[in-house]
């Protein structure tokens, strides 16, 4: 085919397509091309969901470790749940002991100590307690403690149980004696013991301070700490307190002792822990009555 044949052939196809090809151009999307285009787009959508998720959980554990570091604790090695679908991050390299022992993993810090100081008004007491003032629960196995009657005193003159606790009051004393307690909520009264008596113990199941006497010899008395928890410790001689494994959180902390005026704060504790001081006063004590409400009479010996 000469050259001429072959340029007439060109363009009369040309001439048959170029319709065509205008026709094509002119017609609009069907349905189902705007259908592949919405589920196109609804497709992208999901991804670009599923990585801002990824980066938030990313973020998160980039902050965790960076928490386990600056506490000198060793580096987390657990992956949080990724999103469906999204591709997992490399692991992060696991902390090793000494002699290349791999650690393990250390949970998320739930708890925090909290240290401090109690300040009081004409000199610190012989004994001084702070406790957490949080959920109250009676343990699973409640202890049991004894407070004696011997020569016309109570032995301990003073203790802190935690709620549910049993106390036994036993008679070792050459006299009789008549253990009672008016205190609201943990009210009792043990009956007249003679010499060698033990009676039933008594469970204390509201917390908070609970006056003890004897319906027989006014001079004696016993001052019983109830704490909500298991959350307390003594004051040092010099003021000073620690309060370990305290739940995170904003707290209540209260100081406590039976010739002290009963104050709290409340503190922020984090898992680095918290520091508070706590100030009070001396409070005086002057005579109870008997457990009738009345004032002793001249049998007491």
């Amino acid at each position: 085919m000469g050259h001429r044949s072959r340029t007439l052939l060109t363009g009369g196809l040309m001439l048959l397509l170029c319709p065509a090809v205008a026709r094509a151009a002119d017609a609009s999307p069907s349905a189902g091309d705007i259908t592949r285009l919405e589920n196109e787009i609804a497709r992208l959508q999901q991804d670009q969901r599923e990585q801002r998720q990824l980066i938030l959980q990313l973020m998160q554990m980039q902050e965790s470790l960076l928490r386990y570091l600056n506490s000198g604790g060793p580096a987390p090695t657990a992956v949080p749940s990724l999103a469906p679908g999204a591709a997992a991050p490399a692991p992060l390299p696991r902390s090793t002991t000494s002699h290349g022992a791999p650690l393990a993993a250390v949970p998320p810090a739930s708890t925090g100590s909290i240290t401090g100081h109690v300040q009081v008004g004409g000199g610190l007491p012989n004994e001084a307690y702070v406790y957490f003032d949080g959920p109250r629960g009676v343990p699973a196995h409640p202890p049991t403690i004894e407070i004696k009657q011997a020569n016309r005193q109570f032995v301990p003159m003073v203790a802190v149980v935690p709620v549910g606790a049993h106390v036994l009051f036993p008679n070792q004393d050459t006299v009789f004696h008549n253990v009672f307690s008016n205190t609201p909520g943990d009210a009792f009264d043990v009956g007249t013991l003679k010499a060698g008596q033990v009676p039933r113990p008594v469970t204390l199941l509201k917390p908070g301070h609970v006056e003890v006497f004897c319906n027989i010899h006014s001079k004696m008395r016993a001052d019983v700490l109830v704490v909500p928890n298991t959350h307390w410790t003594r004051v040092r001689a010099d003021g000073t307190f620690h309060l370990p494994a305290i739940p995170i959180g904003n707290r209540r902390v209260v100081v406590w002792g039976p010739d002290l005026k009963p104050a709290s704060q409340q503190v922020d504790v984090t898992a680095e822990g918290a520091s508070v001081t706590l100030s009070t006063e001396v409070r005086s004590t002057g005579p109870h009555l008997n457990k009738q409400g009345g004032a002793y009479g001249s049998y007491e010996n």
